[in-house]
Parts: structure tokens; C-alpha cells; sequence
């Protein structure tokens, strides 16, 4: 995950995620992902505090 450029969707381009994780790496944090099949996914944002 995180990887440009890849998308199962029609219209994505894939960059999402990456943005995403290049932002909050450029403010010193951290994302986790716990998925678990068929009970679903949860994104996990940390941010420092300044």
C-alpha cells in the first residue's frame, strides 16, 4: 500500500494513499492499517503535537 500509481477503480489514478502517506510522513507521523477479512479496515493516523 502506499505504492503510486495503482487503482482498481475506472477513474482513479492511484495516488491517494501516497499523498497521503508523504504528508504525514513530512509532519513526522505515522499511519498503521489492521484489516481483518470480512469485518473491514481501520487507518490509524499519529501526528506529533507540536
Amino acid at each position: 500500500m502506499g505504492e503510486p500509481l495503482y487503482s482498481n477503480k475506472e477513474k482513479g489514478i492511484g495516488l491517494g494513499l501516497t499523498l497521503t502517506y508523504k504528508i504525514i510522513e513530512q509532519h513526522h507521523g505515522k499511519i498503521t492499517v489492521s484489516s481483518q477479512v470480512g469485518k473491514g479496515t481501520q487507518f490509524s493516523v499519529l501526528l506529533p503535537v507540536s
